[in-house]
């Protein structure tokens, strides 16, 4: 009887009391693109918390957002992190890889990128202009592909990636005055779908998380009268607080992940299932 031996990858550590930590991420660089806001320092500071050196960018090319940024680098460097900030316009791929080649020489090459650009316009499709529809796709959808392009090409060459998008829930379920942006988040799903697919073989991952109804991000949920019917249509009867999106990016961010690609991890208090 031929013996079976046992899969595991050499960077496997075992789940067991040896000191080792599976989602370690010290001596990885994180990129957090389009990270000023309360989800973006949520996610900034669980990859510095995990280990990993972090950088954030900028949604446009705006001062307060700037200063935004480098309030949470700090936070991040508190914790004895490297990083730095760059302004500039997101959906600029040239202005993306300028951005990219300074971080990876002034901090160190980006084996992470989170795409935290969370743009939503809500407003009924009769009254939205096509400047509306074209700035929605822009933020949300231009930004992913610019920064996307510009890492996975990198990190292609080095064979090695982790690339995470944000998604709503809305990319699967209709809302009132929430086309546009439920627009934007189907081309975000399709895009990481396919370009799961295509660079998984040269080491890059690519996978997303799904949000639901969130309090201090961009959604429907900041109207009042939405905000109280949602409190009673999610089954756990909350919204969700941007710590929530931690651990899932973690675990995408880490060598454990490796099997996961093209996939939606959903953290949502379970609206998805909900009929």
């Amino acid at each position: 009887m031929v013996q079976q031996r046992e899969r595991r990858p050499e960077w496997r550590a075992k789940f067991d009391n040896e000191g080792k930590n599976p989602f370690d991420l010290t001596g990885r660089h994180a990129l957090v693109a389009g990270g000023a806001g309360a989800l973006g320092r949520a996610l900034a500071l669980a990859l510095a918390e995990a280990g990993a050196d972090v950088s954030l960018t900028t949604l446009h090319d705006d001062a307060a957002e700037e200063a935004a940024a480098n309030a949470i680098l700090s936070e991040c460097r508190a914790l004895g992190r490297r990083g730095e900030v760059r302004r500039f316009d997101l959906a600029n791929p040239q202005a993306v890889a300028a951005a990219v080649d300074s971080l990876e020489t002034a901090v160190a090459p980006i084996a992470i990128l989170v795409n935290a650009a969370y743009n939503a316009n809500i407003k009924p499709v009769v009254d939205a202009s096509l400047a509306d529809w074209e700035r929605e796709l822009s933020r949300n959808v231009t930004t992913v592909f610019a920064a996307s392009q510009t890492l996975a090409s990198r990190m292609l060459a080095r064979g090695y990636g982790r690339i995470i998008n944000l998604v709503s829930i809305l990319h699967d379920r209709g809302i009132p005055n929430c086309a546009i942006f439920g627009a934007s988040q189907g081309a975000v799903l399709g895009f990481t779908k396919s370009a799961a697919l295509e660079w998984v073989r040269g080491g890059v991952t690519v996978n997303a998380i799904g949000l639901g109804h969130y309090e201090g991000v961009p959604g429907p949920q900041n109207d009042e009268t939405a905000h109280a019917a949602l409190l009673r249509w999610i089954p756990v009867a909350r919204l969700g607080q941007p710590e929530d999106v931690q651990g899932a990016l973690v675990y995408l961010a880490s060598n454990e992940a490796g099997f996961m690609n093209g996939e939606v991890f959903m953290v949502d208090g379970a609206l998805a299932v909900h009929a």
